[in-house]
């Protein structure tokens, strides 16, 4: 029974390794795609007891942001999906909606980091 028992956990153990793997996998393809499209800036924000978040801000010459994937959730199945909310903005503009939120959450943490060492000068 014990045997069993440490089979289905070591199991479970591998699975799970492989499917963070695949997630892996996933940010990589992601990232790789952004690059050409323009310069990453990435943030991440850990959740404690609640779901953490990465974001990959891509932003032309102009510094005009010309996509935004977010990867939110606390399980290997999460995968990046597109906030369009975003796209259009300025850099200075975000910086500036992110400066006006009175209530943070993983995701506007995330952004701010992703963009604390963009410089306006």
């Amino acid at each position: 029974m014990v045997h069993k028992a440490l089979a289905f956990i070591f199991g479970l153990w591998i699975l799970q390794g492989l499917m963070s793997y695949g997630q892996i996998v996933h940010y990589r393809k992601t990232l790789t795609r952004l690059k050409t499209k323009g310069r990453v800036f990435i943030g991440q924000e850990k959740g404690k007891l609640k779901p953490g978040s990465i974001v990959l801000l891509v932003v032309d010459n102009s510094n005009k942001i010309i996509d935004v994937q977010e990867m939110k959730g606390i399980s290997v199945f999460d995968r990046f999906r597109k906030k369009e909310k975003y796209i259009g903005k300025s850099l200075e503009e975000l910086v500036e909606e992110l400066s006006q939120f009175k209530k943070e959450t993983v995701t506007t943490k995330a952004m701010k980091k992703a963009l604390k060492d963009f410089s306006l000068t």
